[in-house]
């Protein structure tokens, strides 16, 4: 096995997802057709699946969005001012959008909170259960559940602004 054998082998999962430029293709294709080992090696591997990188660490900022969210869950409810818990979970959802790029954060930041929020809120009331009744706990959670999917609706609102708003500036650019 030669040296460009090696170079060969290292950069065939690259090459399988078409994530190399053209000269190395080009060189990758013509080593191919000229040595049967390479060849074997081309053919016989599955395309290797992409993977997300996921960054394992929390930074200063990624904090900072979930504090907010877990006092917006703590400062808004639907009985209150409408206008303002619309808006602000609209603004919330863009806001996290645009940081993260991700609408599956953005859910989750909107409605995780929410949900431990509702259920700790309600599970303090002594009206809400009386005794911890299987039904009980299954409304509690079932309520707790609409709660969450209310506010995350206004935040994935949001976050398709922040979408339009990315593709409306990047033609201008």
């Amino acid at each position: 096995m030669s040296q460009e054998c090696s170079t060969v082998e290292d950069l065939l999962p690259l090459y399988k997802n078409e994530a190399l430029q053209a000269n190395t293709v080009k060189f990758i294709e013509q080593h191919i057709a000229c040595c049967e080992h390479c060849q074997q090696l081309a053919y016989s591997q599955p395309a290797p699946k992409p993977s997300i990188p996921f960054k394992q660490t929390l930074s200063f900022f990624h904090v900072i969005f979930i504090v907010l969210s877990f006092m917006f869950a703590l400062n808004s409810s639907l009985l209150g001012n409408h206008l303002g818990f619309v808006v602000s979970y609209a603004l919330f959802g863009c806001l996290t959008y645009l940081f993260y790029k991700n609408s599956w954060i953005v859910f989750t930041i909107s409605f995780i909170p929410v949900f431990v929020w509702a259920i700790i809120d309600n599970v303090m009331n002594p009206l809400y259960i009386a005794k911890t009744s299987l039904s009980d706990i299954g409304t509690l959670l079932l309520g707790a559940t609409f709660i969450a999917i209310l506010h995350t609706i206004f935040a994935l609102l949001g976050s398709a602004i922040a979408i339009i708003l990315r593709k409306f500036f990047r033609k201008k650019n």
